[in-house]
């Protein structure tokens, strides 16, 4: 079924390091050893965009895309809401969520940490802090929350280094 989703209990569960990387991927290493680390071949390698990114590579059985910049390095791991793993930012799953309620607690927890609430021009809340975009993705009739994790480089403006496909798609993906 397309927008079949994933029970909590069904996902890999990965860990993350703010700013450091996710799921034992970490930003800034070649995308040659993060293949490697993965165990998996991409299902579509994309070329380069008009902005920073060089490479989108996805892959869909684990349910998670690599963003690259110009020079192969990861910058990026965007994890999909139907099918991707579980990872805890602080205790808090933030895969295939309710937007809102996410939204919500993203706010509150940078308020305690004082750290200034942001959002993307889309509406998505960003905590450059943790390095962590919060985008909503399509599943059948409802909207789930499909994190993005981010190098240090990428956190001041998002918009504009990530790939175009993420924009264009809206986080829609099958």
């Amino acid at each position: 079924m397309a927008w079949e989703v994933k029970k909590d209990e069904d996902r890999d569960e990965w860990a993350f390091e703010p700013l450091v990387g996710v799921g034992g991927l970490s930003f800034g290493s070649p995308l040659t050893e993060v293949r490697l680390h993965l165990g998996a071949v991409p299902w579509q390698p994309a070329g380069a965009s008009e902005w920073i990114v060089e490479t989108e590579e996805s892959f869909t059985e684990l349910g998670v895309t690599l963003y690259a910049d110009k020079t192969g390095r990861l910058m990026a791991v965007a994890v999909d809401a139907l099918r991707g793993p579980q990872v805890r930012v602080a205790g808090m799953p933030v895969t295939g969520r309710v937007p809102s309620a996410l939204d919500q607690w993203l706010c509150e927890y940078n308020q305690e940490h004082g750290f200034e609430p942001r959002y993307s021009p889309d509406g998505g809340p960003v905590s450059p802090e943790l390095g962590l975009f919060i985008r909503a993705q399509r599943a059948g009739d409802v909207l789930l929350t499909r994190p993005i994790f981010l190098a240090p480089q990428w956190t001041r403006d998002v918009w504009d280094c990530m790939h175009s496909s993420e924009w264009r798609l809206g986080g829609y993906r099958a």
